[in-house]
């Protein structure tokens, strides 16, 4: 029953989206995209690991396969699961390599690397170079074919994720991210959980980042913004963690940057500053109150 009504609230933003008109109904497939990238977010913070890199999760795959889309479609459809794996493998190795607190910095200093690099990859294509600062042209899909795509996606994502995460992987998951050492002590397999944990979370954001660059037709260095990372941060964090509600923060923040943008350009980025220097009350009230609201349900 529990799920059913969960499902149903999704089903229900999306149908009032839908018969809000076209905006709202391409503005829905924001929401889901971004709702899709907190899970995924939440997939890490699981097993201990707060990633302050997800937009090169996000950006990278649907980047490099729009690369190769400039050259046929063969070509882009080969290097986007290539870039997942090789994306996936990247942080399960900065996970192997570092403690907690740098995971969080390295993954950060990762996807600004690539923020800062990206603008200067041109490629040629017919005797004419694009890429740099404009990005890539990619194959567009029409915002009902994204309306329709997202909320099949977002609800089977989210149902899928919801049973991994309550299931007996997920209690070794949890194990994890709570202590290693007594996790490996008690004969939990620490590699393989975060190895798994890691790429299905990379899985989620690649493909999410793939609806991205379907929905625009484009992808370009803005993918790996700093408000990329910081969002599924900021949107689990006013969930306190659970996540059906982090669906839920996900919409209303998209939401809310395109009221407080439409009023003063860059005005959400102050409201993301503003939660990241009270994150610490504003954790830890939402948890307690969301621990709650959430037993009365």
């Amino acid at each position: 029953m529990k799920r059913i009504a969960e499902i149903s609230v999704i089903l229900l933003v999306a149908l009032t989206s839908y018969f809000a008109g076209s905006f709202y109904r391409w503005l829905f497939g924001i929401m889901a995209i971004y709702a899709i990238i907190t899970i995924s977010w939440n997939l890490m913070k699981t097993i201990g690991r707060l990633s302050m890199g997800h937009a090169l999760l996000f950006g990278l795959p649907a980047y490099i396969s729009a690369m190769g889309y400039q050259y046929s479609v063969e070509a882009s459809i080969y290097l986007f699961p290539i870039t997942i794996i090789l994306s996936g493998i990247l942080f399960f190795v900065f996970s192997k390599i570092t403690g907690k607190t740098a995971f969080v910095f390295l993954t950060f200093i990762a996807s600004i690397m690539l923020w800062i690099l990206t603008p200067k990859i041109v490629i040629e294509k017919d005797g004419i170079l694009v890429g740099g600062e404009v990005g890539f042209n990619f194959f567009n899909v029409h915002f009902h074919g994204i309306f329709i795509l997202s909320v099949i996606s977002l609800i089977v994502i989210y149902l899928f994720t919801a049973e991994i995460t309550s299931s007996r992987f997920g209690y070794f998951m949890k194990a994890v991210g709570d202590d290693e050492t007594a996790s490996k002590a008690v004969g939990i397999n620490v590699d393989r959980v975060k190895l798994i944990t890691i790429m299905y979370s990379s899985v989620l954001a690649g493909f999410a980042g793939l609806l991205y660059a379907l929905d625009f037709g484009h992808i370009s260095y803005e993918v790996f913004s700093v408000e990329t990372s910081i969002f599924p941060f900021v949107a689990s964090l006013l969930s306190g963690g659970n996540l059906f509600l982090s669906v839920l923060s996900s919409f209303f923040l998209v939401l809310l940057k395109r009221s407080l943008n439409s009023v003063y350009p860059g005005l959400m980025d102050v409201f993301y500053a503003l939660v990241l220097v009270f994150s610490p009350k504003i954790g830890g009230f939402v948890y307690v109150k969301g621990k709650k609201f959430i037993k009365k349900l």
